[in-house]
């Protein structure tokens, strides 16, 4: 799987995790919503992450996590977070540090974002 096919798995992932939070139950058409895409573009995407098993359907049509794709999602999400206090602790607006870190989550290497974890940490920004 190329790049900005890595990218697009990890975005769908992502929001699913971020709506299950916020709705507990979610449905492809809370995806397509949230990401103001439209649900056969949401329907492509929820079929190859079925055939990489990171997710599964219920009897109801809800989207449930593999514990890889839940792995996976917890991964980025937890990246994203960490990377909009990051750059909210530097000066960014909030809405544009939420928007740049959406796109540094997927390019950063895990030790450059451990650094910038730890920084965060040590100085008093985040709570683990």
């Amino acid at each position: 799987m190329n790049n900005k096919n890595n990218q697009s798995a990890e975005d769908y992932l992502e929001c699913i995790m971020m709506l299950q939070e916020r709705l507990g139950n979610v449905r492809s058409i809370d995806v397509a919503s949230e990401l103001g895409v439209t649900k056969p573009s949401v329907s492509v995407a929820m079929k190859k992450l079925r055939e990489q098993e990171m997710i599964l359907f219920d009897e109801n049509g809800f989207i449930l996590f593999t514990d890889e794709g839940r792995k996976l999602a917890k991964k980025v999400y937890d990246k994203h977070k960490i990377l909009t206090k990051a750059l909210i602790a530097i000066g960014v607006k909030e809405k544009t540090a939420a928007q740049e870190a959406c796109l540094i989550e997927h390019v950063i290497s895990d030790s450059t974002y451990k650094c910038i974890k730890d920084f965060i940490k040590r100085n008093g920004t985040i709570e683990e």
